[in-house]
């Protein structure tokens, strides 16, 4: 549990000052979120750190390397929202003819163009937003002709096309 955790770090062994650990706790997220980092995984080693680092500069009044700790944690948000492990959202799409992965496919996802790979598949990663636009064409397929080809991102997903051979 990250509570007893934080808890640990900051050298406290009873229950007198869970609420104020847990406010810490709550903000250090909400410090995360705000600067980018949409992945706050309380079991990640990185968001540990992050999270107690930012508990032990804000604990207590007279704690002579609260500075060092305030730019520790912010080092480290910054590393994570700049990571597209922590930051943006993978959105593959999977792209086949109903049976086999079609190799070679291009996908517009974004305004970027990728091409798909021996499984079928194209990475991109994109920060949380609605009415993403994307296109698929492949050599020798009918195109995607849905007329709503706009995806909303929240989370990472898999986006599976099928098109049919010509």
């Amino acid at each position: 549990m990250l509570l007893d955790k934080v808890k640990t770090s900051l050298r406290i062994n009873n229950a007198a000052f869970d609420v104020e650990v847990q406010d810490l706790i709550d903000a250090a997220k909400d410090d995360l979120r705000i600067s980018g980092v949409l992945v706050v995984d309380e079991t990640d080693s990185l968001i540990i750190r992050a999270i107690t680092t930012y508990c032990k500069a804000n604990f207590g009044w007279n704690n002579p390397d609260a500075e060092k700790l305030r730019e520790s944690f912010e080092s480290i948000k910054n590393h994570l929202s700049l990571s597209t492990d922590y930051a943006f959202y993978a959105i593959t799409f999977s792209v086949s003819d109903a049976t086999n992965p079609i190799r070679m496919a291009k996908v517009t996802f974004n305004d970027e163009t990728k091409t798909t790979d021996a499984n079928g598949q194209a990475i991109f990663y994109v920060r949380k937003g609605t009415n993403y636009e994307y296109a698929v064409a492949a050599d020798g397929y009918a195109p995607d002709d849905d007329e709503e080809n706009l995806l909303d991102v929240s989370a990472s997903q898999t986006v599976a096309i099928s098109l049919a051979v010509v």
